[in-house]
């Protein structure tokens, strides 16, 4: 018998199916071991840390250590970033007390063949990676019992937390809220016409801002019995490249925008998905797709659309930071899974994007042209401007709905005479940023190098149950405490909330996974540089 040990009891189900009977497969129902809960349980000249089991977790270890001891081997599969590496280490250092044929397996799709291949490239923990995830708790647990307590004390209220990627993350959802706050509104005009062509009506703007609108409106008065005539068409072709691939950050912004989905709420069906051997590894910042794949799935595109729709598999530049075993976030298959609620929708939505990103590019029509208006009212001509937009090729919009709205303008020739329909003043103003949504937090986040795609999920979730943020209208506003713990941080932490400085711990992290530093060398110059900057 072989043992085969993951963290969800859904994956082993899965997993299960496809080893059959010589292998038993079980869980960990995640972590396994934590720093404790009640105490700060690092030493902070030494950084060792006091490691202990999660509630009901020495239980589970403890079947799993007698199944180990009747196992041929011992294979570990779970997920593969850093926090399943920990997981396996954890799980090792266990099992290995009882059977010392552990290996370590690592795969980034649940298929029969993706396991296969992990059994026989079967290695050992890549203790880079685990002291990576060391770093990163040991960091974020000194940061909280360090900095946390000052907010405690000066804003007097025990239930606040500081943290090394929340906190910068709140400064961002609170300088958006005062910059709305603090704009002023200007109104501005524009004077245009409605005019008709063959019987097809269409608008044309005097593209000229007008701060008082008793100006538009001398201008509308005086060009109202004029003469339009065409003076220039000017056509452009314009290529509209598919949209990339899915990454976690991309596939979070876009579940929210487009199916109202809070980002934690997608990280957990996308997980689900996986487990169930749908699609491929979800916490990902790489657009790398398998090529074996990409031609089944352009293969598809020819039989269902037409060989004009098939574009190509593209490679792209890829970030420093992504994790180049990673693929992009793509099915492991195109056959009818049958979800259904948001489950069926968002595994739709990752079928449609992987396809939309092998897909021929759209091709656009832009129509400019200048109407010149000439009238006794006016010392010169005036000259007004239409634009029209039609989508000549729809490419890979056809699997991916674009946002691009067609106006579309009659044919239209120099020297063609227009009739006018009417005349009229549009009053505009200018409008505030918007509210970060959780999508395009994420997005500014992945921008600013703050954050990774495992954590992406939690920062948001973490803002919520703190009390920081609220959903409203469907984006993220801060409350009155929000605005003080910014205040207070920006004021004594300065270090801790700047984005440069953030990103650096993320861009160092990385660089303990890759073997490039020692985490404790990472852990105390973070650490000391966020206190000896307390202001």
């Amino acid at each position: 018998m072989e043992l085969f040990i993951v963290e969800s009891p859904t994956k082993a189900k899965t997993i299960q199916r496809f080893l059959g009977k010589d292998f038993v497969v079980r869980a960990t129902f995640g972590h396994v071991k934590d720093l404790p809960p009640k105490e700060l349980g690092v030493d902070e000249e030494t950084l060792e840390a006091k490691y202990v089991y999660l509630k009901g977790k020495k239980k589970v270890m403890d079947t799993l250590k007698k199944l180990a001891k009747t196992a041929h081997s011992v294979y570990i599969g779970t997920d593969p970033d850093r926090e399943g590496e920990a997981i396996a280490y954890f799980v090792k250092e266990e099992v290995v007390k009882v059977n010392g044929n552990v290996r370590r397996v690592v795969f980034y799709e649940i298929t029969p063949s993706a396991i296969k291949e992990s059994l026989q490239n079967a290695g050992d923990v890549n203790m880079n990676m685990v002291q990576s995830q060391f770093a990163r708790r040991i960091l974020d647990r000194l940061i909280g019992y360090r900095v946390s307590p000052h907010l405690w004390k000066a804003l007097r209220n025990y239930k606040l937390s500081a943290g090394r990627v929340q906190s910068p993350a709140l400064r961002l959802v609170v300088e958006r809220e005062r910059e709305i706050e603090n704009f002023k509104v200007k109104k501005y005009y524009y004077v245009k016409a409605v005019l008709e062509k063959d019987g097809r009506t269409f608008e044309a703007v005097y593209d000229y801002r007008y701060e008082n609108p008793s100006d538009a409106k001398l201008i509308a008065e005086r060009i109202k019995d004029g003469i339009y005539a065409v003076v220039k068409v000017e056509d452009k072709e314009e290529k509209v490249a598919p949209p990339k691939p899915f990454i976690t950050s991309s596939l979070q912004s876009d579940a929210n925008a487009k199916l109202g989905l809070p980002t934690e709420k997608t990280q957990s069906l996308a997980q689900k998905l996986y487990e169930w051997g749908v699609i491929t590894y979800p916490r990902t910042d790489s657009y790398r797709m398998n090529p074996k794949k990409a031609k089944e799935f352009m293969a598809y595109i020819a039989n269902t659309f037409g060989e004009k729709y098939v574009g190509r598999l593209r490679k792209f530049r890829e970030k420093p930071t992504s994790q180049g075993a990673h693929e992009c976030i793509r099915p492991t298959g195109l056959k009818d899974r049958k979800l259904s609620g948001y489950m069926g929708a968002l595994f739709r939505l990752i079928v449609s994007r992987t396809l939309a990103s092998l897909m021929a590019d759209m091709l656009l029509l832009r129509r400019r042209v200048d109407i010149e208006v000439s009238s006794p009212h006016l010392k010169t001509p005036l000259t007004l401007k239409a634009k029209g937009l039609e989508v000549k090729f729809d490419g890979w919009s056809r699997a991916y709905p674009a946002e691009i709205k067609e106006e579309k303008l009659p044919q239209l020739k120099e020297g063609d005479i227009l009739r006018l329909v009417r005349v009229y003043v549009e009053e505009k103003q200018t409008q505030p940023p918007p509210r970060y949504t959780e999508g395009s937090l994420i997005k500014t986040l992945e921008k600013l190098g703050i954050g990774r795609p495992s954590t992406y999920a939690t920062i948001v979730k973490t803002l919520k149950q703190r009390g920081y943020v609220k959903s409203y209208r469907r984006s993220l506003k801060p409350t009155d405490i929000a605005f003080s713990v910014v205040d207070y941080l920006m004021e004594h932490f300065p270090v801790l909330m700047d984005y440069g400085f953030t990103a650096h711990m993320e861009k160092a992290l990385d660089e303990v996974e890759e073997g490039k530093r020692f985490w404790k060398d990472v852990v105390r110059e973070f650490f000391g540089k966020v206190m000896e900057a307390v202001v």
